[in-house]
């Protein structure tokens, strides 16, 4: 019997990252309290914060599986800053890339969200998309 095969993944091309992105940001800073976060995380039910430094600047993105290895390498979440978990961000997406672009990036890098920039030697952020926004843009 032959395998079937599924027509590849469709993405609406003509939207771009900035037409999906969520403006609103919900943030923490590098040395904000790991316990602080979760409970950001819990009262947004979201699965991941974009990290700040002190001058606003994006400097990482600590998520629940951050948080998880932490937790499972025995680590007491009350002793530890976001810092100290938060995995160290370069990769962001432009608001006019478009939205097939980015799911591109993400299955390459093997992430679930992307800080969206101005520019290329902007640190400051302007929205998130995450692999959610993208799969409500499927076709």
């Amino acid at each position: 019997m032959a395998k079937k095969t599924r027509p590849p993944l469709k993405l609406n091309h003509n939207l771009s990252v900035k037409e999906v992105m969520q403006k609103s940001l919900i943030s923490a800073k590098f040395d904000t309290l790991l316990v602080d976060a979760i409970a950001l995380l819990k009262e947004y039910g979201i699965s991941g914060l974009v990290v700040l430094d002190n001058y606003g600047e994006f400097v990482g993105v600590v998520s629940a599986l951050d948080i998880f290895k932490a937790v499972n390498e025995g680590d007491n979440v009350e002793n530890l800053v976001v810092d100290d978990v938060m995995t160290p961000f370069t990769i962001t997406v432009f608001p006019d890339a478009s939205i097939a672009d980015a799911a591109l990036t993400m299955m390459e890098n093997n992430i679930h969200r992307l800080v969206v920039t101005e520019s290329p030697t902007s640190k400051k952020p302007i929205g998130i998309v995450t692999s959610t926004d993208l799969v409500n843009n499927l076709i």
